[in-house]
């Protein structure tokens, strides 16, 4: 009995933190036959009670409990002590699969802070619900994707706007300080956090759907970078597992995933230039995950560019099409059937 009131208990959570408005009646949906409706309300009273929720005009939300720090980066400061000093302590009562992948996460992008933003001040914030636990990284800097554009400008000679330099992060392996870092930092956290948002200079970078996230921390200035990451605290998921999806022992980071309604804008694809972007995004890996949730359509020449120019020269690299509606399979099928 406690154990189904637990699962009852936890799916009313889950509900409250994704913001729906039909808590009792969505609960009644799934748990009907085993619970009534004065149940539901009982466990919603007792969330209450307990401070784990609380009720504003008629809507339900999660308690929040909110830790503020602020950090000079005054070439001192060490992003793991940063994290077993002020992080670690909040969460010392979740799974370790939970502390190990926040610890992860966070110190990968509290390095990136340190080491890239030239800001001499970076603020953390860490939320932490029934639901979830919030981490934000927020520095007042040049800013990432202006770093990767004057990288680019200075490395290549080619202008790129914010938004492409943001693309360049979705398969990993990119960095502007080979001798230092190899890439893989924000591939895999953004793959380990159940939500990962990148803003900076109104410019977004993120895997999750922009629409179906929550967050709902204010970020005052323009100026600088803003990592929001949040993760489940029930969630199963794990460093190793992450890790191994994506890489090996024998040959390391050889599998990238692609999110293309991310890396274009519009309705897709369409051009051989931007098959000629992506190849460059994909050319050190040996197994791609184009995923193409989100796309309406793509233009034949993207298609040929890609397979019948660039995958003819790279026969070694597997492309693997995930998520294709009907008319971007068709383009893909019409298109490789002619090569």
């Amino acid at each position: 009995m406690k154990d189904r009131k637990e699962l009852v208990r936890q799916y009313i959570l889950n509900l409250i933190a994704k913001n729906h408005t039909q808590i009792v009646a969505k609960t009644l949906e799934t748990f009907g036959d085993e619970i009534s409706k004065s149940t539901v309300y009982n466990y919603l009273n007792e969330l209450c009670a307990n401070g784990i929720i609380e009720k504003k005009d008629n809507k339900y939300s999660l308690k929040k409990q909110g830790f503020r720090f602020r950090y000079k980066n005054d070439g001192s400061l060490d992003e793991d002590r940063v994290f077993d000093n002020d992080i670690a302590p909040i969460i010392i009562n979740d799974k370790d699969n939970v502390k190990r992948a926040c610890r992860y996460a966070f110190t990968e992008m509290m390095n990136n802070a340190i080491e890239h933003s030239a800001s001499e001040e970076i603020f953390v914030i860490v939320e932490i619900t029934a639901v979830y636990i919030d981490m934000y990284v927020n520095d007042f800097g040049v800013g990432i994707f202006n770093n990767i554009r004057e990288f680019i400008k200075r490395e290549k000679g080619k202008e790129l706007t914010l938004k492409e330099c943001a693309s360049l992060l979705f398969a990993g392996k990119f960095t502007t300080a080979k001798s230092r870092h190899s890439g893989e930092g924000i591939f895999f956290t953004s793959h380990l956090m159940d939500s990962f948002l990148i803003l900076s200079e109104g410019v977004l970078f993120s895997r999750n759907n922009f629409k179906d996230m929550n967050f709902d921390f204010k970020i005052d200035r323009d100026k600088g970078t803003a990592v929001l990451m949040r993760l489940a605290r029930d969630t199963k998921k794990t460093t190793i597992d992450v890790f191994s999806r994506f890489s090996n022992v024998e040959e390391g980071f050889v599998k990238t995933q692609i999110p293309i309604a991310h890396v274009f804008s519009g309705f897709g694809p369409v051009s051989r230039s931007e098959a000629r972007r992506l190849s460059e995004l994909i050319s050190s890996f040996k197994q791609v995950e184009l995923d193409f949730s989100g796309v309406e359509e793509v233009g034949q020449a993207f298609v040929h560019e890609l397979f019948g120019v660039w995958q003819k020269n790279n026969p070694n690299i597997e492309i693997t099409i995930t998520n294709a509606n009907s008319d971007v399979d068709f383009m893909i099928r019409r298109v490789r059937a002619q090569l």
